[in-house]
């Protein structure tokens, strides 16, 4: 895959993750429950009935950081200008990104840079 395929590629899911997150809030509110599907249960419900997307939200968060930094150079102070010291990035999550990645450009590609 060429970088800007996998730029695209990663583009794109952060797309559909947004839609995900936005459907994911309108559910918040129990009068908008009455119509979902099991498959939309099972994605935004959490055991106690309550939606539960703070996962979706943190994962979109540090794809986009990594996806700042990796394709735009963007240096993270940048992309986030004082986080709280409770709500800092995860380092680990950020370099597994980029390790995937990197793996998934073509090995002549990530040779030339």
């Amino acid at each position: 895959m060429t970088f800007k395929e996998l730029k695209n590629k990663i583009k794109e899911e952060q797309k559909e993750l947004a839609k995900v997150i936005r459907k994911g809030k309108f559910y918040r509110k129990p009068g908008n429950r009455t119509d979902m599907t099991d498959e939309e249960k099972r994605r935004y419900l959490s055991y106690d009935g309550s939606v539960d997307i703070d996962h979706l939200r943190s994962s979109y968060r540090h794809t986009h950081i990594m996806y700042c930094d990796f394709f735009n150079h963007t240096p993270y102070d940048k992309i986030e200008t004082n986080p709280r010291p409770n709500n800092l990035a995860n380092g680990y999550i950020l370099s597994d990104l980029r390790k995937k990645w990197e793996s998934e450009i073509d090995e002549d590609v990530r040779n030339r840079s």
